[in-house]
């Protein structure tokens, strides 16, 4: 475990190494955040962030060569990843929650249409099940092979999420009961679960067959 948690030090480390970077994308969720119809948008950006840039290193890059070089099984890299995305899931959700009820008393009730533990549970539901996908293309394909699956994946969230927008806008998302609300919280760390079991096996595997 101590290797796991030092592994997801090491990633917070690489984001921090592109301060400005972040600062944008930080500044573009935190702009989202003030209406619950579009925050899910400025989320998903910073999911892309996080697959592209800290998570998403190649097998040949200066980064894959150095986790190689540490005393740590694959087992443990897979894990450090799984953790380090979910601990960024729910900082996101976190920086949303923040703005969302810093900007609500200076905004219209029309401009939050959802509750904002609806939302919180929606999109953390969404972006792990995103990253349930998305993470393994990037471990076994490596994130050059993997590119154009995360593009065409991202591509196609980003229509729903318009689409939701515009459904929202208009005041066609309902407000979530709140067993639903539990189930996508827990649907979210089932899904990030069952990938993480899986991608472990596989990168086992994937270590034998290089």
């Amino acid at each position: 475990m101590r290797n796991v948690l030092l592994l997801c030090r090491t990633d917070w480390f690489r984001l921090a190494g592109l301060p400005r970077y972040s600062l944008v994308y930080l500044l573009i969720l935190a702009g989202f955040s003030v209406s619950t119809h579009v925050a899910p948008i400025g989320y998903v950006m910073a999911c892309y962030v996080l697959s592209a840039t800290v998570v998403g290193f190649d097998d040949n890059s200066a980064a894959g060569l150095f986790t190689g070089t540490l005393p740590v099984s694959r087992a443990q890299i897979v894990w450090g990843k799984y953790f380090f995305c979910t601990a960024f899931l729910l900082l996101a959700d976190g920086v949303v929650l923040l703005v969302n009820r810093a900007a609500a008393g200076l905004l219209p009730p029309s401009v939050n249409p959802l509750p904002i533990g609806s939302l919180l549970a929606l999109q953390f539901c969404g972006a792990a099940v995103i990253i349930a996908v998305s993470l393994p293309l990037i471990l076994l394909l490596g994130s050059i092979r993997a590119r154009y699956g995360l593009v065409a994946i991202y591509m196609a969230v980003f229509f729903l999420l318009f689409r939701y927008a515009s459904e929202a806008g208009r005041g066609g998302i309902p407000p979530l009961p709140s067993d639903a609300v539990s189930l996508l919280w827990l649907v979210g760390a089932a899904a990030l679960l069952a990938s993480a079991l899986i991608t472990v096996c596989l990168y086992r595997e994937h270590e034998y067959l290089q």
